[in-house]
Formats: C-alpha cells, sequence, structure tokens
C-alpha cells in the first residue's frame, strides 16, 4: 500500500493547499472543506464527547425565535421579511453538527420551508413557493401543510391536474380537511375533471 504525502499548510483552524492557499484546490486535487468543517463542528464541545441523542437547545431556541419573527412578519403582510427570517432559520437548522439526531433537522427546515412557500404564495411568486413546498415533503413526507401549499403553487402555474394530485395526497393526511377539500373541488374544476365516466 502507498501513501501520497499531502502539500498543506494549517492556518489557524483550516488547513489549505501549500501552493495555492485554497481549501479546495482543482490544480493540485485537494478538498480540504468536509476536514474543515469538522474541525470546526468539534471546537464548540473542547474535546467532550456529546451524549446520545444531544440537542443544542440554545440553536433550537434560535431557530425557533427566527421562525417565531417571520410568522409575525407573515401575519402583518411583510412578506418579504418573512421570507428572509425563514431563509436564516433554515441556514441555521443546516449548521447542526453531525452528532445531533437528524430528525430535528427536518422538523425545523420542513416547516421553516413550508412557511416561506406560504409567503411565495402570497407573492404569487409560484416557482420559489413550488419548490419550497417540495423540498419540504421530500425532508418529511408527510406533513399535510406542505402538499397543500404545493397544490397552491400549481393552482398559480396553471398546472391543474398536477395540483389535484398534491391535494388528493394532502387529503389523504388530513381526510376531515375543509381548505383541502376545497381547493381539491376547485383544481378538479379547472383541470376539467368531472367524476362522470
Amino acid at each position: 500500500m502507498s501513501y501520497n504525502l499531502l502539500d498543506l499548510i494549517v492556518d489557524g483552524d483550516n488547513v489549505y493547499c501549500r501552493q495555492h492557499r485554497l481549501e479546495t484546490c482543482k490544480d493540485c486535487d485537494y478538498d480540504f472543506k468536509p476536514l474543515n468543517t469538522l474541525h470546526k463542528s468539534l471546537i464548540p464541545i473542547k474535546g467532550n464527547i456529546p451524549p446520545p441523542n444531544y440537542i443544542n437547545q440554545n440553536l433550537s431556541n434560535q431557530i425557533t425565535k427566527l421562525k417565531e419573527e417571520g410568522n409575525t412578519y407573515h401575519k402583518s403582510q411583510n412578506y418579504s421579511e418573512a421570507i428572509k427570517l425563514y431563509s436564516s432559520a433554515i441556514e441555521m437548522a443546516f449548521q447542526r453538527p453531525f452528532w445531533e439526531p437528524h430528525e430535528s433537522t427536518e422538523q425545523e427546515v420542513s416547516v421553516c420551508l413550508s412557511n416561506r412557500s406560504l409567503s411565495y404564495i402570497f407573492l404569487e411568486q409560484w416557482v420559489n413557493a413550488y419548490v419550497d413546498a417540495e423540498w419540504g415533503i421530500r425532508i418529511k413526507p408527510d406533513y399535510s401543510k406542505a402538499y397543500f401549499r404545493k397544490g397552491k403553487a400549481l393552482m398559480g402555474m396553471k398546472r391543474y391536474e398536477e395540483a389535484v394530485h398534491a391535494f388528493e395526497i394532502g387529503l389523504e393526511f388530513e381526510p376531515k380537511n375543509e381548505s383541502f377539500i376545497n381547493a381539491l373541488e376547485e383544481a378538479r374544476k379547472l383541470a376539467g375533471i368531472t367524476d362522470l365516466e
């Protein structure tokens, strides 16, 4: 087995290629970014191994605060500011260290994506609304609100048959939800779908 020596330099908390002083260097075929990211994530614990299922409550509180501020702006119809706050909450949630349970990140991100999707709907930015709702579903496939927002975004894009499908899936999770029932009925009409054979 042979090993290649890496020509690297350590500067502060980061490792770089010595020749070009780059974290990711195509010329030298080095990518130190994962190593530097891991190192940075380990600094706060100061060598202490976190207990199983440890969740950084301070980070959770910050994410919740951003989300709630976003909700406040959304309710006051300042959708652009709400979008900024939801985006910050999403970014912060993705900064959770790798040893924390992924369910926390999934919950936080899917809710913030769904909320941001709703703000985009009110701004009639249909594609952005659709993308956020779709990613919310991919992260948390049983999150009914994301299906509703996906359906609304598709309606805005005049993709009525796809909207019908999104509302139908959402109704499977909330069969008595009046908003889903009404939205599905509207989408079916616009898609020209009738129950008659």
